[in-house]
């Protein structure tokens, strides 16, 4: 009776474990694999953010999603400023795809930075190639490529149309 109870209990654990992993492997991608999740519920494509600095740096952040679906947060010296969403085309995120192989973007450093330079505003990008994830946040020192890569973000904001979602927070003048 104890070794059929075990044997039982043994079966179990191995049908449990192999249904996760094959919960887990088997992801279903888009209709394009390079825009399949990094892990179960996972959906984020590329994201950028640009900080604020002492002067007048554009500051924002955007999300873009493997469905193509954006979402914008406009926080500073931007024509957008407040929350704004519009749809990416598979196009234009194929374009952030060619751009991050061409400058080598997974074979960058994590980070470029000096914790003794104050005054440098921070970008932050990521995206997600094959299925892998990579992060650069970028300050001080680092392969003039990025730019290229942050640019065309920059370039979203001006050739999509944005729908607004939420207006920006009041001023203290405003209020």
């Amino acid at each position: 009776m104890k070794y059929i109870l075990s044997s039982i209990l043994f079966t179990a654990l191995l049908i449990s474990c192999a249904s996760t992993k094959e919960g887990k492997d088997n992801i279903k991608p888009s209709d394009n694999a390079e825009f399949r999740d990094v892990e179960k519920g996972d959906s984020l494509f590329a994201y950028i953010r640009r900080g604020a600095c002492y002067g007048n740096c554009p500051t924002y952040e955007l999300k873009i999603y493997n469905s193509g679906f954006a979402e914008l947060n406009g926080i500073r010296a931007v024509e957008l400023l407040g929350e704004y969403s519009t749809t990416i085309s598979k196009d234009k995120m194929r374009a952030l795809i060619a751009k991050a192989k061409s400058i080598g973007y997974f074979e960058m450093e994590d980070a470029y930075d000096n914790d003794m330079i104050t005054d440098l505003p921070e970008t932050k990008t990521s995206i997600v190639i094959d299925g892998k994830r990579k992060a650069i946040r970028r300050r001080y020192k680092y392969p003039q490529e990025i730019l290229s890569f942050e640019k065309l973000f920059d370039d979203l904001l001006e050739s999509e149309k944005w729908t607004q979602t939420s207006p920006p927070p009041a001023t203290e003048e405003q209020k």
